[in-house]
């Protein structure tokens, strides 16, 4: 009889006892002590990482692969990156961040009128896209902090008033995305040039444009330059089961580069094709 109330209890009792969750990982601002919302945490040169929440937290879990000697790189727009050894993470509960000053420059006007113009690609192809989801994504949190875009010349000092974004899906209800502009050299992206974070969300069940108003953030762009304008991919309200579809539209060109990676520390990619996205902005010849 005690056998088997022995054995009956293993029966209903977990075993090995379940191990307790790793508590999250916040990240701060140094100055204020308050969250960062949706900042990245990537390892370096490696497709692991993620996007911290709304509150700023992430989970050790989410980084999943990497090795106790990688660096986890933790950054976000309009601050100062954080670098830390996987192998001391596990043990912490805070990693902060030390805003940065203005990056961007101001604007020299010398009496002549703008110019309106149009930067970036306005048109929609109804044949090739960019996917977010790919056959390798197994988990929710795959695609957070996956990034895409298109290198852009600034010929003249430039405002940026209004960002056009082109999506089709049906999958999600909405998918909440980062504007990134990145200076250029020696052939890649570089440092962000945002001071503020510019966050949006488009409608994940339909196809048409999202227009941000960019006129709050005062983005100044001096020229000549190259920069490379991305949206990176924050979070999102699935619509259904297995939500997995949202693209934007590109059409293959010879003489445009698109820039891409699946996290936020992983180097970047290119492809001989334009994104449907674009600016409504002021040139200032000088």
């Amino acid at each position: 009889m005690l056998l088997f109330l022995i054995r009956l209890l293993l029966s209903v009792l977990p075993w090995p006892p379940a191990a307790a969750p790793a508590p999250p990982i916040h990240i701060l601002n140094t100055v204020t002590g308050r969250a960062i919302p949706y900042g990245s945490a990537g390892i370096r040169n490696k497709p692991i990482g993620t996007i911290a929440d709304s509150l700023g937290s992430f989970t050790i879990a989410q980084l999943r692969g990497a090795a106790p000697t990688d660096t986890l790189v933790v950054s976000c727009v309009g601050y100062h990156s954080q670098k830390v050894v996987m192998a001391k993470v596990a043990e912490m509960r805070e990693i902060k961040l030390m805003p940065q000053a203005q990056l961007l420059q101001e604007i020299v006007v010398h009496g002549r009128q703008p110019k309106r113009i149009v930067l970036g690609h306005n048109w929609v192809s109804a044949f090739t896209s960019y996917g977010f989801y790919t056959t390798l994504d197994t988990v929710a949190h795959a695609r957070l902090g996956r990034e895409v875009g298109t290198l852009l010349a600034v010929k003249h000092p430039t405002r940026l008033e209004v960002f056009h974004l082109f999506t089709s899906g049906r999958d999600f209800k909405s998918v909440t995305f980062r504007l990134n502009i990145y200076a250029f050299a020696e052939g890649q992206p570089q440092h962000s040039l945002l001071s503020k974070d510019v966050i949006f969300t488009v409608d994940g069940q339909r196809r048409g444009w999202t227009t941000v108003d960019l006129r709050p953030f005062a983005i100044t762009l001096a020229g000549p330059q190259q920069v490379v304008a991305t949206v990176q991919w924050l979070s999102s309200e699935v619509g259904r089961p297995n939500s997995r579809f949202l693209d934007i539209p590109v059409h293959l060109s010879a003489v445009h580069t698109t820039y891409s990676r699946s996290k936020s520390a992983q180097a970047w990619t290119t492809a001989s094709a334009n994104p449907s996205l674009y600016f409504d902005a002021l040139s200032y010849p000088e």
